[in-house]
């Protein structure tokens, strides 16, 4: 486990106007970083960052972090999420989700419940899968999206991910929805992907609502309206010592912590 330094002077001796963890409900739409961007013009701080992308067609909750609160980001992304997905059968995507360009189609009849459930299983637990070309992860040194913007003709390595829970919630043919509780670094859209691979046709990500990240929540998070009152984000800033007093901690005295922070 991770273990958390816990000082009243951790990290610099800056003083930021706003410091902490702020619970955002990102609309369908604009980009995780162009969150970040109106938050820094309304808040007027620089130093914000956030704890998992969210891609521009989904929406759900998005951790950001300002002023040394930054420095924790790491910890964030280690949390395990929750996801619900709705996904379409018959449709292949350059993206592997609705926004992107349609590779391929095809027709398919309607699966009885019971076949997708026992197919949902075979997703659970620890599981390989290859990252979306349209993705972060790199291949050769270069972000793998560049490459697939450029026509690039390349292949990704398998990743082990987790997935702790994957449930079915309704089936409307030609669309599934499922709950998924899942490890940092699992592609929603590969797992879209891949059930429909699984069942012999194509399938892509129709939309995706990210519920939680570790013990915070959709409903505990503002809205696009209300990040606009600068006076309300201060309200609902969580301190980082909130944020992190579930984590294994260590109290050191002042010798010890200044041969820390000179490593």
């Amino acid at each position: 486990m991770s273990s958390l330094l816990r000082t009243t002077d951790f990290l610099s001796h800056t003083v930021f106007d706003m410091e902490g963890i702020l619970l955002v409900n990102k609309p369908k739409g604009p980009t995780s970083f162009h969150i970040i961007k109106l938050l820094r013009k309304i808040t007027g701080e620089k130093k914000i960052g956030h704890s998992g992308t969210l891609d521009p067609n989904a929406r759900g909750l998005l951790l950001v972090a300002f002023g040394r609160a930054t420095k924790l980001i790491r910890f964030l992304q280690e949390q395990d999420k929750e996801y619900i997905a709705k996904i379409l059968f018959g449709v292949s995507t350059e993206t592997d989700d609705i926004s992107g360009k349609i590779l391929s189609k095809k027709d398919i009849p309607q699966v009885p419940n019971d076949v997708l459930r026992e197919i949902l299983r075979t997703f659970k637990g620890r599981i390989q899968q290859v990252p979306p070309k349209f993705s972060a992860v790199k291949h050769k040194g270069e972000r793998a999206y560049s490459l697939a913007r450029r026509g690039k003709d390349f292949l990704l390595k398998e990743k082990d991910v987790v997935v702790h829970k994957i449930d079915l919630i309704y089936y409307c043919h030609p669309y599934l929805k499922i709950a998924i509780d899942c490890s940092k670094g699992t592609y929603i859209r590969a797992i879209a992907r891949d059930i429909g691979k699984t069942l012999g046709t194509y399938a892509t990500l129709f939309s995706l609502l990210r519920r939680s990240i570790g013990k915070w929540t959709l409903r505990d998070s503002l809205n696009i309206d209300d990040i606009m009152d600068r006076k309300l984000i201060r309200k609902r800033i969580i301190p980082v010592s909130e944020f992190f007093k579930d984590f294994p901690q260590i109290t050191l005295c002042n010798p010890k912590f200044k041969k820390v922070c000179s490593v």
